[in-house]
């Protein structure tokens, strides 16, 4: 066959979930003429949240109100009893999203980007047996679209062996009396969903948790005090009893990051949170789930080394604690043709292995040497040399914040206690070096507007990051939104890596994690962009009123309301496609 034509355009987004769509629609109503394509592997829209990774008891772990963009309530028909929204909603709410914006006509679904390469346009994108051109990148593949390889040997003619990913698609097959025991790998929150799922149509799970990992997570109730656990966590008062770099000055940070009485009360929240977690279990009952008690001895609600879930369904707990579950701390060496041998000797037979072990590269279309120019941690082995005087130039600055984090948050300057770690288990040290985690550093200090990456930060409100967080991406794009000096932004990210690595463990290693810290972030991202970031009528509401979508509607309006009228740019008109 015949090479296709490359084709030419304005902006291509990659991914078609929350971050691609939001990025789309804020992209064309500040440029309307803009030829834009989405590009998605996936044949619908939502990414986590696409029709065929929607199962019967995928619940977000967020209620109805805090799940949906600033601009479009989500309908009520679907949620649970504790009011939480279902994948189903979700799905449907994306699609109607992007249907809305008259965004699906600009989607390539099924299609994946091969390799990303700079060219004197812009970038050069493999895609399929053709290639795209285009002045501007947006990168909003996520955080769960690639899926990883399983951390074991797997024979020829092995039981079948999924990923996570791929639960929906083989419900049926689960349910089936073709398949009597599952064996589940892995303890991300997709195994408890997978367990979960399983017990409740009564069948034998064998989970395995290897033991030099981070363990299992802490999984906090649906209601703390008859309130929402995530409501709780969404008022500004709530972010002080979470140290952030990002909230560090006023009167308030100093009381509770500075003084013996505001850490006291600190840790006496989460230590109690801690306990009611544990408690909604039932841990102290002993049985099956015992083994899922968190590894880290003291305030694991806080540290989130594991990571941090959220009961979805009321009958949870009693679900797993009255199923034919057995759960191992061990490794898995080989899956056989009837059977899964572990690392000790002892096989397990079984039907299926669900493997819940976490993510793939979602970087692999940049080569090496470009993902560590722009500031992209490398993934697994492959690593490339960076120079000397780099390496020591960084190395001074993240000492520097170091120094800085310890003295600003006091409380996060001895860290976590590790006692229980297991003598093999080695702490990721991955540093992302963008701006505002959106900009690679080394392109904003070159004056370079052509690429963003979204999506590279965990909360517990992603579809209002994934506005404000597309929106001052796409005024970065347009030059519409100043930078700071070269020292500033090199400040900044040294004290995020610092700070977030510090705040949250191991989760902070790996990835930028805010999972309390969202609200100072988006004042950030809005303040630099001369939007209004205090959205509340008063101080007391700012202080106890829970921020969500609601409180951030209108911002873009706004914007548009007191923006300049920019230099006419020069676009790829629809009828200039190829070359």
């Amino acid at each position: 066959m015949a090479p296709q034509p490359t084709k030419v355009l304005d902006v291509v987004i990659i991914g078609a979930g929350w971050y691609g769509l939001s990025a789309a629609k804020t992209y064309l109503k500040l440029e309307p003429q803009t030829n834009l394509t989405i590009i998605e592997s996936d044949d619908s829209v939502g990414g986590v949240w696409s029709k065929k990774r929607i199962y019967p008891n995928l619940v977000a772990q967020v209620p109805h109100g805090l799940f949906n963009y600033p601009d479009r309530p989500m309908p009520k028909t679907g949620e649970t009893d504790h009011h939480l929204v279902t994948g189903f909603m979700i799905q449907h709410y994306l699609e109607k999203y992007a249907e809305d914006h008259d965004l699906l006509r600009r989607i390539r679904f099924s299609t994946w980007v091969e390799k990303a390469e700079r060219c004197p346009l812009g970038w050069r994108l493999k895609v399929g047996d053709g290639y795209i051109e285009t002045v501007k990148l947006i990168v909003a593949t996520g955080l769960t679209s690639v899926p990883n390889v399983p951390p074991f040997k797997i024979e020829k003619n092995s039981i079948p062996v999924i990923h996570s990913v791929d639960i929906a698609a083989n419900v049926p097959k689960f349910g089936s009396d073709d398949v009597h025991s599952v064996v589940v790998v892995g303890a991300a929150k997709s195994a408890y969903d997978a367990v979960y799922l399983l017990c409740s149509m009564g069948k034998r799970i064998t989970w395995i948790i290897r033991p030099d990992g981070a363990g299992p997570m802490p999984i906090m109730p649906a209601e703390m005090l008859g309130m929402n656990t995530i409501s709780i966590g969404s008022t500004r008062l709530m972010n002080y009893l979470s140290p952030s770099i990002l909230n560090s000055k006023g009167l308030l940070a100093d009381f509770f990051y500075r003084t013996s009485i505001g850490r006291w009360l600190t840790n006496a929240h989460w230590r109690q949170n801690t306990h009611q977690s544990y408690k909604a279990a039932g841990f102290h009952d002993g049985g099956n789930i015992a083994a899922l008690k968190p590894m880290m001895p003291d305030r694991s609600t806080f540290w989130c080394d594991s990571s941090l879930g959220l009961v979805t369904l009321d009958d949870f707990w009693s679900t797993l604690k009255g199923g034919n579950l057995k759960i191992l701390r061990e490794n898995i060496d080989t899956v056989g043709e009837k059977s899964v041998v572990l690392r000790s000797g002892e096989e397990i037979q079984a039907d299926t292995v669900i493997s819940c072990t976490g993510w793939g590269d979602h970087f692999s279309i940049f080569s090496p040497e470009l993902k560590a120019e722009l500031g992209i941690p490398s993934y697994g082995k492959t690593t490339v040399a960076s120079s000397e005087a780099a390496d020591m130039a960084w190395e001074k600055h993240d000492l520097a914040a170091d120094k800085h984090i310890n003295k600003e948050l006091p409380l996060l300057a001895s860290g976590p206690d590790y006692s229980n770690w297991h003598p093999a288990r080695v702490q990721p040290t991955r540093r992302w070096r963008l701006y505002n985690r959106i900009v690679p550093l080394t392109n904003a200090i070159a004056g370079d507007r052509s690429l963003v990456i979204l999506g590279q930060i965990h909360t517990t409100q992603t579809p209002t990051i994934s506005e404000i967080q597309s929106f001052w991406g796409v005024l970065y794009l347009l030059d519409e939104v100043p930078l700071p000096d070269e020292d500033s932004m090199i400040k900044e990210v040294a004290q995020w890596n610092a700070w977030t690595r510090k705040r949250y463990a191991s989760c902070g290693q790996r990835y930028p994690y805010a999972l309390f810290d969202w609200i100072p972030y988006l004042d950030k991202l809005l303040g630099e962009a001369g939007v209004k970031s205090r959205r509340k009528g008063n101080f007391l509401s700012e202080l106890f009123s829970p921020y969500g979508p609601h409180a951030y509607d209108g911002y873009l309006d706004e914007y548009l309301a007191k923006r300049v009228p920019s230099t006419p740019k020069e676009l790829i008109t629809l009828d200039s496609g190829s070359k």
